[in-house]
């Protein structure tokens, strides 16, 4: 049963995953697609914001420094996910099924944001070029 829960949580992480950029050129488009909606709009303070977050993307962003963010991110997330699956255990050997119920649907979402990061992070090691 986990197995297919398993399956089918990848699957539905993947299908959200598949269009979504990674990167330091993403994050640039982004910001540019942004600025060009609070240009047409005459969001003067929206602007400035946009031309502030494009001018660190381009000084301060690297795809190397991204990938290390992700993998700590992705490192936190396991921590959450592992930290879930024993309150659940916890709470089966208690025998309080309101509370399996809960602790069983943070762990499913905790394990599909897991999911969400670790598919960021292999894009990025791709783009980076790391095995």
């Amino acid at each position: 049963m986990w197995k297919m829960i398993g399956a089918s949580l990848l699957l539905l992480a993947g299908q959200a995953y598949g269009s979504q950029a990674v990167g330091c050129k993403a994050r640039l488009k982004a910001v540019d697609e942004q600025l060009v909606e609070a240009k047409a709009q005459k969001n003067g303070d929206r602007v400035a914001g946009l031309e502030r977050a494009k001018r660190n993307i381009q000084a301060y962003c690297s795809d190397e420094g991204l990938y290390r963010e992700q993998q700590q991110r992705v490192a936190k997330m396991q921590q959450e996910v592992d930290a879930y699956l024993s309150e659940l255990q916890q709470a089966r050997v208690a025998g309080r099924p309101d509370r399996v119920a809960d602790k069983q649907g943070k762990l499913d979402a905790s394990q599909l944001r897991l999911l969400e990061a670790e598919r960021e992070l292999l894009a990025l090691q791709q783009l980076i070029g790391k095995s």
